[in-house]
């Protein structure tokens, strides 16, 4: 799913009266505030939805799975997401129905 089809989606409901375009750039400034926190090492939580959270990985000695060689790996930030219990047991609910 695209942020395009996200609009679409918003736009279409029956209650909303913006149009397509407005949704769309409504969508972008969004996620350019949580592009913008997370850049900052700012914790973005989105209630019912998870949060995001920028993490440091520490350096560790990595192989090389070709040669087998011992390679170092320097430390690096990763962004990480941990879903709410509200849709973990979303998630769960439709594993559980199939």
């Amino acid at each position: 799913m695209t942020k395009k089809d996200i609009a679409e989606q918003i736009a279409d409901a029956e209650d909303v009266f913006l149009s397509k375009k407005d949704v769309y750039r409504i969508i972008s400034h969004v996620f350019d505030i949580i592009e913008n926190s997370l850049r900052s090492y700012e914790k973005v939580q989105i209630s019912g939805f998870g949060t995001f959270v920028v993490k440091k990985r520490k350096a560790k000695i990595g192989r090389n799975p070709k040669t087998g060689e011992e390679v170092p790996v320097p430390d690096r930030y990763v962004l990480v997401f941990k879903p709410s219990y509200k849709m973990l047991n979303m998630i769960d609910m439709m594993r559980k129905r199939k």
